[in-house]
């Protein structure tokens, strides 16, 4: 008996130090990017981070590149012969999705790391203009890695309503929602930098190549509810200028503190789908370059003004969402809840391009700061 628990012991020590090994020879990824080349095989980059030794001061850093048919191939197969060590994806901390592999279907793309437990699902999710790759290769920005920028970015992005906060986790459910198309942030190079572009517009699970700019997908995500922490929206109010030339005082910034929305969606006697959008904001004065902020009938015409701006804004964004037959407000998801028997009927692809919206957006100025 004393010889088998000994033998228990000695089995236990033995896994506990390859285990160990195992974990210091971990080649762990960091970003991962997807491009698809001309022969239609994927391409992955990734950058890998090598704990090393006591004897290093600081972890190695290495990009790698690979081809395959398949994500699983290009990453796991060719790129691990090309590393001393067994892969770790669980440090992964964004994904970047070439322009020419988004409009593919990306539910096809990203099957294995979806299907696969090791991969981190909070890994940032973004479309990059161009070659995602080149993001990947940027030089390490201070003491962060690339997926750390990257990742910083996109946060900062949806920490400032500009972007939704857009992982593998929450991308999954809305590619087999047939209610609704994802709208993923999008990037773009620039020189040695990365920069947020807005939002690229999905439809059947693939970029559509139409896209929103940050101020027109600040607009979106306030129709689509989805408020950040910082909301502060700046438009040129004045209706008749001087000259060609703006001015400062031109222009009114406010931060959103407040937003309440209402969505109805119908079809008429004529069998039109009538989508009602109307939004009530509360905003705080951030900048504006005059005085004459304590007259309340001035205070109410910038309220007047501001929501007219928006409102052209909102009803244009969802003019390009049915040019690019992207349903990323879900007036699909409400037709099958409301509609059930007319939606048997229809035949969407035609039906959304036809629909009519109509946004309302009010902005109410309930601070103006210490500046009277």
């Amino acid at each position: 008996m004393r010889k088998l628990v000994i033998s228990c012991l000695s089995l236990l020590l033995l896994s506990g130090c390859n285990y160990r090994n195992e974990l210091k020879n971990l080649q762990l990824i960091y970003a991962a990017s997807i491009d698809m080349n001309d022969q239609h095989d994927i391409v992955t980059t990734v950058t890998i981070q090598s704990p090393g030794g006591k004897e290093r001061t600081a972890p190695v850093h290495e990009v790698l590149t690979a081809s395959g048919p398949t994500l699983q191939d290009a990453l796991f197969k060719k790129i691990g012969l090309q590393i001393a060590g067994p892969i770790g994806t669980s440090k992964n901390q964004v994904m970047l999705l070439g322009e020419k592999v988004a409009k593919k279907d990306l539910a096809q793309i990203l099957d294995s790391s979806f299907r696969t437990s090791n991969v981190p699902m909070l890994a940032k999710v973004a479309i990059v203009r161009g070659q995602a790759g080149d993001l990947i290769r940027l030089d390490r920005i201070g003491s962060a890695t690339a997926g750390e920028y990257l990742r910083k970015i996109l946060r900062s992005a949806s920490y400032e309503t500009i972007i939704p906060a857009m992982t593998l986790h929450s991308l999954y459910p809305m590619l087999h929602d047939s209610g609704r198309d994802p709208a993923i942030p999008i990037l773009r190079k620039e020189t040695d930098k990365a920069v947020v572009d807005g939002l690229a517009l999905m439809h059947e699970r693939k970029y559509t190549g139409y896209s929103l700019t940050p101020e027109q997908s600040m607009l979106y995500l306030l129709m689509n509810g989805d408020k950040g922490d910082i909301c502060v929206i700046t438009r040129d109010i004045e209706e008749e200028a001087s000259d060609d030339k703006d001015e400062p005082s031109d222009y009114l910034a406010l931060n959103i503190s407040n937003l309440k929305r209402k969505k109805e969606v119908w079809i008429d006697a004529e069998g039109q789908v009538q989508i009602q959008l109307s939004l009530n904001m509360k905003g705080r004065i951030i900048e504006y370059a005059n005085d004459d902020l304590a007259d309340k009938e001035k205070v109410e015409q910038l309220n007047k003004l501001f929501s007219e701006v928006i409102t052209k804004e909102a009803n244009g964004i969802c003019k390009q969402l049915q040019q690019a037959n992207s349903d990323a407000l879900g007036i699909a998801r409400d037709m099958m809840a409301f509609y059930p028997n007319e939606w048997k009927k229809m035949d969407w692809e035609t039906e959304y391009p036809k629909a009519n919206f109509q946004v309302s957006m009010k902005v109410e100025i309930v601070s103006h700061g210490i500046i009277n």
